[in-house]
C-alpha cells in the first residue's frame, strides 16, 4: 500500500497490479503466487487464509521501513485510488487456476466510481473472454510476451481492445500494425532512460514502468528540450 499511495500522490497515469485469491476468499494483491518471494512466510497464496497473509511483513524483502507493510485486499487499493487514475488489475490465473475469480471480480467493481479507469488483463487469455462475456463494457488487455500473426483479430475474440506486449519483444511495425486496427499499446517493463527513449519514438499509447517518477522527469525534460529547438 505504501507504494501505491505514493503512487496516487506522484500523480501517475495508472497503476498496475497482480491479484490471487487466498483460501478464504479474499482477492489480494501479490505478484506471485508463492508467498516466499515478496514475504517473510512460505506457501501457495490459495492455501493461506486471510488472517494468516496479515500476520506476513510484504515490505521487510525491501527495506526495514516498510516491515509493518502487510498483503492488501484488492478493496483496500480500490478505495485509495477510487478512481483517481488507470487501475490495470491483471488476474493472475495461472499457474494456479481460481475457479470463479472473474466473478469475485466482477463482485468488488460493481461500485467502482469510474469503470472507464479501469483495464482488466491476464496471460490466462480464457479468463479475459469469460469475463468479457459477463461484463462487455470493461476495458481488456491482451497481456503476453509473443508477436501475433494477426493481434486485432486475436483480441477480438476474447474481447480485448488494448494490447500488453513485453517490451523486449516488441518492434515498431507491430505497434503500428495493432493502432491501426484500434488497438492500445501499452508495454511493460520500461525502466531505463534509453528504453524510454525507445519506446516514444515507437509510439507507444502507454508506458509500464517500475520507476514512474523517473519516468515523468524524462518526460518533462525531453519535452522542455524539444521546445527549447522547435
Amino acid at each position: 500500500m505504501a507504494g501505491f499511495r505514493k503512487s496516487v500522490e506522484a500523480g501517475v497515469d495508472g497503476i498496475e497490479l497482480d491479484i490471487h485469491r487466498c483460501c478464504t476468499g479474499e482477492l489480494v494483491v501479490i505478484h506471485d503466487e508463492d508467498v516466499q518471494r515478496t514475504t517473510n512466510g512460505v506457501g501457495l497464496v490459495k492455501d493461506i487464509s486471510y488472517p494468516e497473509l496479515q500476520r506476513l511483513s510484504a515490505g521487510l524483502w525491501f527495506d526495514k521501513q516498510f516491515a509493518e507493510e502487510r498483503i492488501p485486499l484488492l478493496k483496500d487499493v480500490l478505495d485509495l485510488v477510487a478512481g483517481k487514475c488507470v487501475l490495470n488489475i491483471e488476474i493472475k490465473n495461472t499457474p494456479i487456476d481460481y475457479p470463479g475469480i472473474d466473478d469475485d471480480l466482477i463482485d468488488l467493481l460493481s461500485d467502482y466510481p469510474e469503470r472507464d479507469k479501469l483495464i482488466i488483463s491476464s496471460f490466462d487469455h480464457k479468463v479475459v473472454r469469460l469475463m468479457h462475456s459477463k461484463v462487455p463494457d470493461f476495458s481488456y488487455a491482451l497481456l503476453a510476451d509473443a508477436l501475433f500473426v494477426d493481434v486485432a483479430e486475436y483480441a477480438r475474440r476474447i474481447g480485448a481492445t488494448i494490447w500488453h506486449p513485453c517490451f523486449s519483444s516488441l518492434r515498431a511495425e507491430e505497434v503500428v500494425e495493432a493502432q491501426l486496427a484500434g488497438m492500445a499499446v501499452n508495454a511493460w517493463t520500461v525502466n531505463t532512460a534509453r528504453a524510454w527513449s525507445t519506446a516514444i519514438s515507437m509510439g507507444l499509447d502507454g508506458i509500464i514502468t517500475d520507476d514512474p517518477e523517473g519516468l515523468k522527469a524524462f518526460l518533462e525534460k525531453t519535452s522542455a528540450v524539444r521546445a527549447a529547438t522547435s
